[in-house]
């Protein structure tokens, strides 16, 4: 009896430990879109702020912000080629052009969510695109900005409501995929019925759907 009660007291502190373990697990889990196909996942690390324009934006304990592209763009292109459009020292306005990405001899043209100084550019990042897959929210940024204006960041997006978001953004996104006429080697299936399309599905569709793409999902508000 001794035994057992012994056995029982162990396996009863084994499972208090297992719930605190779950419930101390971060909240910056991948949102997924989910369906047949292989889900395509995207990061959302908590404490980073998401801007509706499709860009992340990371802050320190000075103000400064780290601002680059988000996973939902970069995971439909895969591996674009980056330009950036803006020198240390510049202003830059809100809604105004900050980094192009080109794939497959079509481009995106990512904006800013804020207004501010830029105080540097990520130069690497135009070597190394892939850093966007590797390391998005430490090495993967575009620029660090200076913002101009305090309150800028009320608008931002900032965890579960950010998941949620980027949930409804899949489901816009079947309008973009049914509109071009994409096949079901892109997704497009798996899309209408609820599922998440190819990575890198983007680059397989035409100017006219990144046009339209662009104007939907990168446009500041």
């Amino acid at each position: 009896m001794t035994v057992i009660l012994v056995v029982a007291t162990i396996l009863l502190f084994l499972g208090m430990d297992w719930l605190v373990r779950i419930r101390k697990q971060p909240a910056g889990v991948p949102a997924v879109a989910r369906g047949k196909s292989h889900p395509v996942r995207v990061r959302v690390p908590a404490g980073v702020f998401f801007a509706r324009s499709h860009t992340w934006l990371s802050m320190y304990p000075s103000g400064k912000l780290l601002v680059g592209v988000d996973d939902f763009v970069n995971r439909l292109l895969d591996t674009p080629r980056v330009t950036l459009l803006k020198r240390a020292g510049e202003h830059v306005e809100k809604g105004e052009p900050m980094l192009r990405l080109e794939s497959e001899g079509r481009s995106l043209t990512v904006r800013s969510p804020i207004e501010g100084e830029i105080l540097t550019p990520n130069t690497e990042l135009e070597k190394r695109p892939e850093l966007m897959h590797e390391d998005l929210f430490t090495e993967g940024w575009a620029y660090a900005v200076q913002p101009g204006r305090a309150g800028q960041m009320r608008q931002m997006l900032l965890g579960e409501e950010t998941r949620r978001w980027v949930q409804e953004e899949f489901a816009r996104l079947r309008d973009v995929f049914a509109g071009a006429g994409a096949t079901p080697a892109l997704g497009a299936v798996a899309l209408q019925d609820g599922g998440p399309p190819v990575t890198g599905a983007l680059k397989q569709l035409d100017q006219k759907a990144w046009a339209r793409f662009e104007d939907e999902f990168l446009q500041v508000v």
